[in-house]
């Protein structure tokens, strides 16, 4: 609420609150005049405050301060109102005090006599005396609105200006002619010269137009011919040194008064470190214009920043725009200046800028640029909301990529196994494999089976020197852990994830980039990705102040509980003993795991998954097996960097791959997954909640418009980096199944959850 001592005022886009102006009268002897300005002071709601002499006004500014000071400077008390005007100025602390000289009425057969000796001595305004109180009002009120008001926009100014001068970015002030008014010290520091050798002087000469080139500077001019704001990367002269890189943004400024055309330029320039990366540019070289794909087919990319729209099955399906972020839109554009051989910028610049960007942060595109769909940002914004690197194992404890199946034969568990059970398990490798069937054959424990298989594949009995017991313990625990009552959120669920990121790994790209401990530590990340999860979602959680959400700051809430679940069960299990499967690892061999698991874990997080998406572009990673011959297919050394990123990759995707299975069991995860989130809904509206989730009536669209914001761009660059070309297939023709609903063809299967697969 506004103080009613106080007034809003802007100053641009500064809210301001300017305070009552305090009025102080020094009138050495009272009379009409002093009486009309008291009663102007009170009519008009200014405070005020009467001094009769130059030490009672001193006193009274020194105790209280006044905006506004009127001075009696009619002849009796001239050199009196002189001495105050004159010490008001002298004092720094006093200096935006507005000051009135009361003059003698002049005669009109008088000729008016000049007002420039009140001005040299110190006074803002003169007042010719004027009985009339009206007359006296509207003196002090054009005072508080006029000199007032902008002291105060003045001294916000002076901040302003001060945190120009400590600022670590350089910055310059100009003209609509180019001259310059102002430049900061690290302005200074960059250009190499000093504020006394640029003020007052054009700065145009400080581009390098050789190196810049003309095209550049031309088109910079144009936009500050047109009132634009103008970025870019130049060559910037510097004083008796080589030039240098520089990013330049150029932004205009207008007047209050509207004006269409600015008034002055503020400029900003940020170097560019020349050796950000060089070498790791060297070693990721690659074609532009072109991508193979793993099933032979060529994708050409655009070589420019338009956004391109999609339809969806008819007119009333319509999404639009391409996800990228601005950071891929950059390095893209700068691709296709590189390409056409382009003289504007150097090609040496060209790369410190995409290197540059690389390392940026600026990863996520905002909703809107996505996709203007109403209901696709409700969809969007109710799976998004709520709200490091990791070193190698390498030593004594790693033997082997993979065990062979005899290894697995050999344990007990698959001696034991039901016939029907090993059955299902001797599919497992396959991507279509029906883990639906293996929850029905083991009665609802499907990631027992299942992890026990796979993690015995690869090498955990011998890797991690764990026994057979100790696994079937900790696969049994955390089984048990999952919540049944999820329809989707399930060990059912984990499973799956687990067998396709056993797909992945098995890939041979896979095995160019990781080591057995990077495999292992993805598959227990997959196992254990969602325990103990409440099937509701993070945005739930923090609007009912979940004691979840509190624990975790409303920050990747559940993707936070998981991860500390995993390892509370796994090591501080005081009821289950022998369940710990790291027991047998060095400290240090298990501490760099846990960090990977957890790493993992927290980027299932939704809201991470444009910034992990386009990270993985803008690094274009690459296997490595291509034909001879190819260009522009380098691998990207296996840097640790590059490791956690694949590993993160890998779990998201594997996260998020039901609409790349087949038909029928993307159909069952499709239902699943509705059922839980109407479960959710029905809570929020039964407790009077805003809803969080969309309402999810037409089903067929709910997955089209998964897979287009979310689903499709990942799994297709993350197969292509596998070379799996055939389940970027599999993903467009279920993406098709799912488009071919509408009015005139109705989605026909009952919402159910069916333990089956194989339904039709």
């Amino acid at each position: 609420m506004l103080d009613p001592e106080k007034k809003e005022l802007r100053f641009g886009p500064v809210k301001l609150l300017q305070e009552i102006s305090r009025v102080l009268l020094v009138f050495p002897v009272e009379d009409g005049q002093s009486e009309a300005f008291l009663w102007a002071c009170r009519k008009g709601g200014f405070a005020c405050s009467i001094a009769n002499s130059l030490e009672t006004a001193m006193d009274t500014l020194d105790k209280r301060k006044h905006h506004i000071v009127v001075i009696d400077m009619r002849l009796a008390v001239y050199s009196i109102g002189e001495q105050i005007v004159r010490k008001i100025r002298s004092r720094p602390s006093l200096a935006s005090v507005v000051t009135l000289a009361v003059c003698p009425a002049i005669p009109r057969w008088c000729e008016e006599p000049s007002v420039r000796p009140y001005l040299d001595m110190g006074f803002n305004r003169r007042f010719l005396e004027n009985h009339d109180r009206g007359a006296c009002l509207n003196e002090i009120v054009m005072m508080d609105s006029g000199e007032v008001s902008t002291g105060l926009k003045l001294s916000v100014a002076n901040t302003l200006f001060q945190l120009l001068e400590e600022s670590r970015d350089s910055f310059d002030i100009t003209d609509i002619d180019g001259i310059c008014s102002y430049v900061n010290p690290s302005f200074e520091k960059l250009a190499g010269f000093k504020s006394i050798d640029m003020v007052g002087k054009s700065t145009d000469s400080l581009l390098n137009e050789e190196k810049t080139g003309q095209g550049l500077i031309e088109t910079m001019q144009r936009c500050k011919a047109e009132g634009k704001v103008w970025e870019g990367i130049v060559v910037h002269n510097r004083k008796g040194q080589d030039p240098i890189s520089v990013e330049m943004k150029v932004m205009p400024v207008f007047d209050a008064d509207g004006n269409n055309l600015p008034s002055h330029f503020v400029t900003c320039r940020l170097e560019l470190n020349p050796t950000v990366c060089r070498s790791c540019l060297n070693k990721n070289q690659y074609n532009s214009t072109t991508r193979r794909m793993s099933n032979g087919r060529v994708r050409t990319e655009s070589s420019n920043t338009s956004i391109n729209s999609i339809s969806v099955n008819n007119n009333s399906r319509r999404l639009s725009k391409q996800v990228d972020a601005p950071i891929i839109k950059i390095i893209t554009m700068l691709r296709s200046i590189q390409d056409t051989g382009s003289q504007q910028l150097p090609a040496q610049l060209i790369e410190n800028v995409m290197a540059m960007l690389r390392s940026s942060e600026l990863y996520n595109p905002g909703s809107n640029s996505l996709t203007e769909d109403p209901e696709a940002l409700g969809f969007m914004d109710g799976l998004m909301e709520g709200r490091g690197t990791r070193p190698s194992v390498t030593g004594d404890t790693i033997l082997s990529h993979r065990e062979s199946t005899a290894a697995f034969n050999n344990t007990s568990l698959m001696q034991s196994l039901p016939t029907l059970i090993k059955e299902n398990l001797s599919k497992r490798e396959e991507w279509d494999y029906d883990i639906f069937e293996l929850e029905r054959l083991s009665s609802h424990r499907p990631l027992f089976y299942l992890g026990f298989d796979i993690l015995v594949e690869f090498g955990i009995l011998n890797n991690f020197k764990v026994e057979e017991t100790t696994l079937r313990n900790w696969l049994g625990l955390i089984e048990s852990s999952y919540r049944s009552s999820n329809t989707y959120h399930n060990s059912t669920h984990a499973a799956d994830v687990l067998q396709a990121s056993a797909c992945f790994c098995r890939s041979q790209c896979m095995e160019n980039f990781l080591d057995p401990t990077d495999f292992l530590a993805l598959l227990i990340a997959s196992i254990c990705h969602d325990i103990d999860h409440p099937g509701r979602t993070n945005a739930f959680l923090c609007s009912v102040s979940h004691e979840l959400a509190i624990m975790y700051n409303d920050s990747a809430v559940l993707e936070s509980h998981h991860s500390a679940v995993t390892f509370k069960v796994t090591c501080q299990s005081a009821e289950q003993k022998n369940v710990n499967i790291f027991k047998n690892l060095e400290p240090e061999n298990f501490k760099m795991i846990r960090k990977s698991i957890i790493s993992m874990i927290l980027a299932t997080d939704m809201t991470q998954h444009f910034e992990h998406y386009n990270k993985f572009l803008a690094v274009n990673l690459k296997c490595g097996s291509t034909e001879e011959g190819e260009e522009g297919m380098v691998p990207l050394p296996v840097s640790q960097e590059n490791k956690s990123l694949i590993l993160r990759m890998a779990i998201k995707c594997a996260d998020i791959s039901n609409p790349s299975r087949k038909i029928s069991l993307a159909r069952a995860w499709a239902h699943r997954i509705v059922l839980e989130y109407r479960d959710q809904i029905a809570e929020e509206k039964s407790r009077k909640l805003p809803l969080s989730l969309p309402p999810f009536d037409d089903i067929p669209k709910s997955q089209v418009l998964f897979v287009h914001l979310f689903a499709r761009d990942l799994l297709s660059a993350y197969y292509e980096f596998l070379e799996f070309g055939h389940l970027t297939d599999q993903l467009n023709e279920t993406f098709e199944y799912w488009d071919s609903f509408n009015e005139e063809n109705p989605y026909p299967h009952a919402l159910t959850l069916s333990t089956s697969s194989t339904s039709t």
